[in-house]
């Protein structure tokens, strides 16, 4: 898949917990360009969601840099092109990063339409009717749109998560961050929001994908990268990672997943 140069730059991200007694991450360091669909696999309590969750600071980091767009977020201020310190407002780059979540996070008090408009509305001030307009497209591209006076409760769970995932869209995020996106679902459900994953890949979205998918991680994905303990051990290619792994820990790790 092709790439089109760096979109963030991660480097030395430290995350740590009781005064550095738990290091949820260790010094990890590494380029997301523009059009990698990158999966991180992983142990459970490997560091791979604080990891996600710190490219857009819902983690807030201990120590290292995050650069998107040329901003490093976490700092709270930048000098712009006129050499000039300007703020660094998260919640304008946060509106850049689609976030997808375990557990679809829908408001259960408004409709499927509602939960999809709400923010574009509010957050990017977009007319109500356009914003319903778009809404109602992209869930027809994931094959709900008879669904949109629905409230959450009324959908299975593989249909909330093609919710979250379009509701996500709505904001045209630059990169898509899914933390375990069907780790919640019957084994029957996964395989339609998968589907809308590889139709996003097909296209060219930038994505960052938690995933004990290894099917997945192998035919959509273009980088794999392998933590544990809070540490990038390995990273390559899906050739690379699963059929030469070099890391004992990798070689370990698959050995028990595949």
């Amino acid at each position: 898949m092709a790439t089109y140069g760096d979109l963030i730059q991660v480097r030395d991200l430290k995350k740590y917990y009781n005064r550095g007694a738990i290091k949820a991450l260790d010094g990890v360091s590494v380029d997301i360009s523009k059009g990698d669909v990158m999966v991180v696999i992983g142990p459970s309590g490997s560091g791979k969601s604080t990891f996600l969750r710190s490219l857009n600071l819902l983690e807030e980091p201990t120590a290292g840099s995050i650069v998107f767009e040329g901003v490093d977020i976490t700092k709270k201020r930048y000098k712009d092109g006129d050499g000039k310190l300007v703020k660094v407002d998260i919640d304008q780059h946060r509106q850049k990063m689609g976030m997808v979540f375990q557990h679809f996070n829908l408001f259960p008090h408004m409709t499927i339409l509602d939960n999809m408009t709400l923010a574009p509305v509010k957050v990017k001030g977009m007319d109500k009717k356009d914003a319903e307009e778009k809404a109602l497209a992209l869930l027809d591209r994931v094959g709900l749109k008879d669904r949109a006076g629905a409230y959450p409760i009324q959908l299975s769970g593989g249909q909330k998560q093609r919710v979250a995932i379009v509701r996500a869209l709505c904001m045209e995020p630059e990169v898509m961050l899914f933390d375990e996106p069907t780790s919640a679902l019957d084994p029957e459900m996964v395989g339609e929001v998968l589907d809308v994953m590889k139709e996003l890949a097909r296209e060219g979205m930038t994505m960052v994908v938690v995933t004990h998918e290894m099917g997945f991680a192998r035919e959509v994905g273009n980088r794999v990268l392998f933590m544990d303990g809070g540490k990038l051990l390995e990273e390559g290619s899906p050739t690379d990672i699963f059929e030469h792994p070099k890391h004992p820990r990798l070689q370990d790790f698959l050995g028990k997943v595949l």
